[in-house]
């Protein structure tokens, strides 16, 4: 795995009650990407995508399972593997098992 650097800046869209991650990557010092991802608890067999994300759904401590949506994802080819691993990880630490490309509409294989 190539070696790169993470921040994350989480914020909190009070307006659409909405938990969103920035992720920001570099390698020695110069800027290969970022990511914004969305985390909401799982709707019912709706389908997923950018436009229509149901936010009164949205990351809730009580409910069962909860799910991410990677909003924006540009980082340079060769960094793109390596990035999603982090992402994956800092997703698992926070209790978050499955995450949608919402560009494809398909769970991201990690």
């Amino acid at each position: 795995m190539i070696d790169i650097n993470m921040k994350v800046q989480p914020s909190f869209y009070d307006d659409e009650c909405a938990i969103v991650f920035s992720f920001y990557f570099d390698r020695a010092a110069k800027k290969v990407g970022e990511a914004v991802v969305y985390t909401c608890k799982k709707s019912n067999g709706e389908k997923y995508n950018q436009d229509n994300i149901d936010t009164d759904e949205l990351l809730d401590p009580t409910s069962q399972e909860k799910i991410a949506y990677i909003k924006e994802f540009s980082i340079v080819d060769e960094y793109q593997a390596s990035s999603m691993k982090k992402i994956q990880h800092f997703l698992d630490v926070i209790g978050i098992e499955n995450c949608i490309e919402q560009d494809h509409q398909k769970k991201v294989a990690y």
